[in-house]
């Protein structure tokens, strides 16, 4: 059997859709597959995709004839806690920093590509083997949403012409008549009000890349950022938890900027240099929406 499954700590919509879908896709074409993953889900998967008729598996009986595809993470340090390094078969990523490690390993097909969402990676899958008819709208919403939320609503510097493609040709497979990017944003910044020290946990990475990269870098996307600035001191509580000096960026959708968040002075000084900007009062305002993968790039 292969296992499609993701990374540990925690998978967000671009993990959750990808490998629910790449298990669709493998199935179709004979194979025995399925979406599998033991990790929590974070605040990207919303109420309604949770409740969307495909999910993943949480307990599986494993064998040691099964195999795994690792989706939307290529660190070796943060697979899900069931992979088998032994066992793997392929990884399909879009993080930068592991290139080199996959491409020396010539049994395992390594995609690590540059581009807003690995569901996109997917989505082109079942395109050229011409399966888009197999596409229902609940799987439609999955990969749209994790396109919108990996390309921060196709604002985020990755973003290709392949996203818009995808996200165009998956819009009009599920046939809507609403504005399925404004619906799913609001859902995502209201599940974040609602707890939000709950939330800034559930995405926060625990970086491994070193230099002036923080361990702790922790990144929530909403559409207006005012209420997180108001109520800072929850994102100093969270954070303080971890021990290590923190980085959060906060991305405003609606003022088109990220709010770089930190109490520390090494990471303050390293973003100041990097990114010629001021923190006043632990914010700092950089202009354009960043994603955390393209600020990590960018230190480094």
């Amino acid at each position: 059997m292969l296992i499609v499954t993701s990374g540990a700590r925690y998978i967000d919509i671009d993990a959750y859709s990808s490998i629910i879908a790449y298990a669709k896709f493998l199935n179709l074409k004979g194979k025995n597959a399925i979406a599998y993953s033991s990790s929590p889900l974070n605040e990207s998967v919303t109420a309604s995709l949770k409740n969307n008729k495909y999910t993943i598996s949480r307990h599986v009986d494993f064998n040691n004839d099964d195999k795994f595809i690792i989706l939307d993470v290529s660190d070796p340090n943060f697979f899900d806690k069931s992979v088998d390094m032994d066992r793997i078969i392929q990884i399909i990523d879009h993080h930068y920093g592991f290139e080199n490690y996959w491409d020396s390993n010539h049994n395992i097909n390594a995609i690590i590509e540059n581009i807003g969402a690995v569901a996109t990676i997917i989505f082109e899958l079942y395109e050229k083997e011409n399966l888009l008819d197999s596409l229902d709208k609940d799987i439609c919403l999955l990969l749209m949403a994790a396109i919108l939320d990996n390309t921060l609503n196709f604002k985020a510097k990755p973003t290709t012409s392949r996203d818009i493609n995808a996200y165009t040709k998956l819009e009009k497979l599920a046939n809507l008549n609403f504005n399925y990017a404004e619906f799913y944003f609001n859902e995502c910044e209201q599940t974040i009000k609602n707890n939000l020290k709950a939330a800034i946990l559930n995405d926060t990475k625990l970086d491994n890349t070193g230099g002036k990269v923080p361990h702790v870098f922790a990144q929530l996307a909403v559409w207006d950022s005012s209420n997180i600035i108001d109520n800072i001191n929850l994102v100093h509580e969270a954070l303080s938890t971890f021990k290590e000096p923190w980085l959060m960026n906060l991305i405003s959708l609606k003022d088109v900027k990220s709010f770089l968040i930190s109490n520390d002075n090494t990471i303050k000084s390293n973003i100041e240099q990097t990114f010629n900007c001021t923190f006043n009062n632990d914010i700092a305002i950089l202009s354009d929406v960043w994603l955390r993968k393209e600020i990590i790039k960018k230190l480094l």
